[in-house]
């Protein structure tokens, strides 16, 4: 049976992977989602490197680093529209290498294929691999911070620590609430048998890095979105991470239940205080719903979602899971006081996090069933969504 797996996982990778590079190709759609704003600010960035002037304002949420690379390599694709969904693409699979690395160094007696699958399935990683947009350098980004991270940690290598900050700093210039990562290194350092607060404090470079485009904006986002992205806490933002946590996981909600488990029901006053989560595929699929039942629907994965967080606790304390739980923790309080406005989108480096700690490795029927079943035809669903 495990032979079995070894062909089916990858199976289930090409075929998505598959799909989506043959829409790119040959079906070649019309700008979706913010792809006008992201083409429109990176032609303006231009190749070489942006004024201040430039930097104090420009109409995207996203960092500067986005617009720099692009800028500079759309320059040479001619902006081509096609050609940039081919090489964010490319980033999509270059994820996938580095999450293979990552999981494989966290939990080396598993095998990383189910979690691979499961990532790989996820509706926004596959959708998103295909559309110029930041998600997928964010994540390669981040993802390559948190390998070299692990290299650091067991092998105590400096030029590991460097590339990890170096790749750290970029992520966070690429989408800011990747700061989560600097936060985590730096909870998890504190958590190793031999605690280094000096050491703790170097890992938080990332942020301090940062502040140079905190004090130009005055702020965490340019000030043209300001209005949307500033800190403040909304009941809104706590429904949404509620809700699409519980739906990463949802298959394995009932393995080691307690009965003090049920304190998790205390997430549904909180989901009454808003019923609808930030604007994605969920909160659509709610709105198809009868009222009452999208209540029900809601309260029932908002539950699910805390009864996560709650058994996140004790895996920070382990090893092999404790920056993958820190950073879900860290990622997750992020956006809890990102503002008034948050999208489903923003939870995709949390679903690689997440995967580690579930332990997929024991039970590869069960990945199997959920990412072939459930997950693969909601992402090819939410692909031709965006190609027609």
């Amino acid at each position: 049976m495990f032979k079995l797996y070894r062909y089916l996982f990858p199976g289930l990778i090409a075929l998505v992977l598959g799909f989506r590079l043959g829409t790119i190709l040959f079906i070649r759609p019309a700008p979706v989602f913010d792809e006008p704003i992201h083409l429109q600010v990176a032609q303006q960035f231009g190749p070489g490197l942006p004024a201040i002037s430039q930097l104090r304002d420009y109409p995207s949420a996203a960092g500067p680093f986005f617009y720099v690379l692009f800028g500079n390599l759309g320059a040479l694709l001619g902006y081509n529209l096609t050609l940039l969904r081919v090489a964010v693409f490319a980033l999509a699979l270059g994820n996938l290498f580095l999450y293979f690395r990552i999981v494989r160094r966290s939990l080396p007696a598993e095998d990383p294929m189910s979690a691979l699958a499961l990532l790989a399935t996820a509706p926004y990683f596959a959708a998103l691999a295909g559309v110029f947009m930041t998600e997928h350098l964010a994540l390669f980004l981040g993802l390559a911070a948190l390998l070299c991270y692990l290299r650091f940690r067991d092998a105590g290598k400096p030029a590991d620590a460097v590339l990890s900050l170096l790749f750290a700093t970029l992520a966070v210039y690429t989408r800011v609430y990747y700061a989560f990562l600097p936060l985590a290194f730096a909870a998890a350092s504190l958590g190793e048998p031999r605690r280094c607060w000096p050491q703790a404090l170097v890992w938080m470079l990332p942020v301090v890095a940062f502040l140079p485009m905190v004090f130009l904006w005055r702020g965490f986002a340019p000030p043209f979105f300001q209005y949307v992205y500033h800190p403040a806490f909304s009941w809104q933002n706590t429904n949404s991470v509620l809700l699409w946590s519980g739906i990463v996981f949802l298959p394995w909600v009932w393995r080691e239940l307690k009965p003090w488990h049920l304190v998790a029901l205390l997430a549904i006053p909180a989901i009454l205080l808003a019923p609808l989560p930030g604007l994605g595929v969920t909160r659509s699929a709610l709105k198809l719903l009868p009222h009452s039942l999208a209540l029900i629907v809601a309260c029932l994965f908002g539950a699910i979602g805390l009864l996560w967080f709650i058994r996140l606790t004790p895996l920070a304390l382990k090893s092999g899971t404790r920056v993958a739980a820190l950073g879900t923790l860290a990622l997750v309080a992020g956006l809890l006081v990102s503002g008034p406005q948050v999208y489903e989108r923003y939870l995709l480096p949390g679903i690689p996090l997440m995967l580690i700690c579930a332990r997929l490795g024991t039970r590869p029927s069960l990945a199997l069933a959920w990412a072939g079943l459930f997950q693969l035809p909601l992402a090819l669903a939410h692909i031709l969504r965006l190609t027609t």
